[in-house]
């Protein structure tokens, strides 16, 4: 008898099936990740898990950039799918540059460039510590050096104002 796959088997009881694959959709993913930063954040204040803030300060801050990267492409695709956008933006994990590409094609729709400056800020304090989504990942860059050496502290009770905020 096979060994059942240890994340993917199904039990009968489908209570907790999630939809994935080619039953998921983009949006998924965009919406995963910055859901799961916001409940790790509400997790650690409201059951006072102090022990955790170290070790969990890092999903909860890629969580929150990986959700900026793929909304920002998201975006650009459904721009692009709907003829607003002639291309899309080249493919890379730079946020800013995903950011300024939108702000450079002035989109003719005011709510959408007002909420696009709203995200400013989160998009400069992100990618001004991960340019390319390594930084918060791994202990080391890609240079060798310590992971966000110019940082020293984050306070998980801002980070969690500023994800409910964005």
């Amino acid at each position: 008898m096979p060994t059942p796959d240890p994340f993917f088997s199904l039990p009968a009881n489908s209570e907790w099936n999630a939809c994935i694959g080619r039953q998921g959709d983009e949006e998924n993913y965009a919406d995963g990740y910055i859901e799961a930063a916001i409940e790790l954040v509400t997790a650690l204040v409201e059951k006072r898990m102090y022990e955790k803030r170290d070790t969990l300060v890092l999903p909860i801050l890629y969580n929150a950039r990986h959700a900026i990267e793929l909304t920002l492409k998201l975006v650009i695709g459904g721009f692009v799918r709907a003829g607003i956008l002639d291309a899309g933006h080249p493919q890379n994990h730079d946020i800013a540059s995903h950011l300024a590409f939108l702000e450079g094609h002035a989109i003719p729709d005011e709510f959408f460039r007002e909420r696009l400056s709203e995200v400013g800020p989160y998009v400069g304090s992100l990618s001004q510590i991960d340019d390319d989504g390594q930084e918060l990942r791994f202990h080391e860059n890609r240079d060798g050096q310590c992971s966000m050496e110019g940082k020293a502290l984050a306070n998980i009770a801002v980070i969690g104002a500023s994800l409910t905020e964005l």
